[in-house]
């Protein structure tokens, strides 16, 4: 911009200058300096879904994806756990023919500041290749100190975590 206002002498340079200084004193007036700064702010409830997908595709400890306890509800059953270890037991979740799990679909149904219900649909996958179960999961999320994490989980259709 500041080239093209050269070309066209020192008025043009004048007006360019001006809208530039215009700008810059716009956003400092327009900003609310009073607000408290949260680094993690911006940090969508999805991110941390697609975390935990990658994290249990990896069979990796899955504790830094919750906030303990946790509420599991799986096609009706319902269990409160204190501990990860007993969410998945990937050893025999692979004898049901599971290799991966794949998200068909996520999106945020709810948001505040400190909660989040987050819908994921998605795909488990077996050895060869083949998607074999398709079902919902809705998660509610909880942010502690500027961190999301899952506090529960209902599962729609019986989906074997392998415990």
């Amino acid at each position: 911009m500041i080239e093209i206002a050269l070309g066209f002498g020192w008025i043009a340079q004048t007006v360019v200058l001006l809208s530039a200084f215009i700008l810059v004193m716009y956003k400092i007036i327009s900003e609310d300096w009073g607000r408290e700064s949260t680094p993690n702010k911006k940090a969508k409830p999805t991110a941390l879904i697609r975390q935990y997908i990658s994290d249990f595709n990896s069979n990796k400890n899955l504790e830094r994806n919750f906030h303990m306890p946790i509420m599991v509800l799986n096609n009706g059953k319902k269990n409160i756990l204190k501990d990860i270890s007993k969410l998945v037991d990937y050893k025999n979740l692979k004898k049901t023919g599971w290799k991966y799990s794949t998200i068909n679909s996520l999106d945020i149904l709810l948001e505040s500041d400190g909660t989040a219900i987050v819908k994921l649909n998605f795909y488990r996958v077996n050895k060869l290749n083949e998607r074999y179960i398709r079902a919902n999961a809705y998660y509610t999320l909880t942010r502690q100190d500027s961190k999301w994490g899952i506090s529960s989980m209902i599962i729609d259709a019986d989906v074997p975590l392998g415990i």
